[in-house]
């Protein structure tokens, strides 16, 4: 049976994606920019003063409650990169990949992780077969990561139908948004649509499809 990998950006403290999909995928890569910062990759035009009040104090703890809370134990050692989860009853993986901006700018200057750390995290992105897209909506240049066709997960707390003359020049550059304007459909081999209010998820195998399904 084929490994599945599912990477969620902005990941937050959310383990719903884990639950939703925990007959589909055995590993998660999650990524998020916090505790460094709460605005994504929008932090890497900061100035050095507006960096340092950006910082989530609390982040690390809540995730490791999160954690806890969906079954997940630490396994990794301390001052280890990333941090690994494992759910013992589902046999589950999380890896946790924090205070990480993508895109990737810098492999040698990030204030994440050092250049072997990250070279390893292109690795697992290679291998990853399902991309959450939940609240935060990553950049299409993460698309050049993957090598293959990915199943598209998507909640109905998330908008992903936008007036694209009313976007910002960064925000036209959204995986759903270049989606929605019929770009980079074969990088997608499947979309789920997941109803948080009873767990419903519906299929489809286009993003016109996909979003015909939207509350």
């Amino acid at each position: 049976m084929m490994t599945t990998c599912a990477l969620y950006i902005g990941c937050g403290t959310d383990f719903d994606p884990v639950a939703d999909l925990q007959t589909d995928v055995s590993s998660f890569i999650y990524v998020d920019s916090q505790p460094l910062t709460r605005y994504g990759d929008l932090y890497q035009t900061f100035m050095p003063h507006e960096k340092m009040e950006t910082y989530n104090k609390t982040y690390m703890r809540d995730f490791g409650i999160a954690a806890e809370c969906a079954g997940f134990k630490k396994i990794s050692l301390d001052g280890v990169y990333p941090h690994v989860y494992k759910n013992s009853a589902t046999d589950q993986i999380v890896y946790h990949y924090f205070s990480l901006c993508f895109p990737i700018q810098s492999f040698k200057q990030n204030p994440a992780a050092n250049q072997k750390e990250l070279t390893r995290l292109v690795f697992l992105l290679n291998h990853v077969t399902h991309l959450v897209v939940r609240k935060y909506v990553p950049n299409y240049n993460l698309l050049r990561y993957f090598l293959r066709p990915l199943v598209f997960v998507g909640y109905d707390d998330t908008i992903y139908v936008e007036d694209s003359c009313k976007l910002l020049p960064y925000e036209r550059n959204k995986i759903t948004s270049r989606l929605q304007n019929g770009e980079y459909q074969d990088r997608f081999s499947k979309y789920i649509y997941v109803k948080t209010e009873n767990n419903q998820q519906i299929q489809t195998f286009t993003y016109s499809e996909f979003v015909l399904n939207l509350n």
